[in-house]
């Protein structure tokens, strides 16, 4: 099998899946449907479709394309831009309550709090009535949105 029939085959099964078992009967050709596959493909990627695509995800950014003040494409490139850094404050966020979480789980029932001493704190890492009350405050909200999540 060529890499082009692969190919078409592949565009039907993205593009115009209701075609893929007539094309596999043999009661339409592959090349046919291949043809409605991209008639698919080019109104899947048409400005309205993408307008009305961009309203549901953004529908501040489908205003402004609406106002003429930023083009459909800008407000794509904007919208990728906004996930992108979404995804980068997830992680980090991740991150962070990974690496700090678990460690005071592990203190938990030992004498690690009563060993503290302010000396040995790094500076401006010690830690204080006010840190703790933060701390116990933090890992309220933390609860709270974990419940609302229903994360385990």
């Amino acid at each position: 099998m060529s890499r082009g029939i692969v190919s078409k085959a592949n565009v039907v099964l993205q593009h115009a899946p209701d075609h893929v078992d007539p094309v596999i009967s043999g009661a339409t050709g592959l090349n046919e449907a291949y043809a409605v596959a991209q008639e698919n493909k080019a109104k899947a990627n048409s400005a309205e479709v993408q307008l009305a695509r961009l309203r549901k995800e953004d529908p501040e950014l489908a205003d402004r394309v609406v106002e003429g003040s930023l083009t459909l494409a800008g407000a794509w490139a904007e919208r990728t831009e906004r996930s992108e850094e979404d995804k980068r404050q997830r992680r980090v966020a991740t991150q962070l309550l990974c690496e700090v979480l678990p460690s005071l789980a592990q203190v938990r029932g030992s004498q690690t709090f009563a060993l503290y001493d302010p000396q040995f704190a790094a500076p401006g890492r010690a830690v204080t009535r006010e840190v703790i009350a933060h701390a116990m405050t933090a890992l309220d909200e933390m609860a709270t949105v974990w419940k609302e999540r229903d994360l385990p």
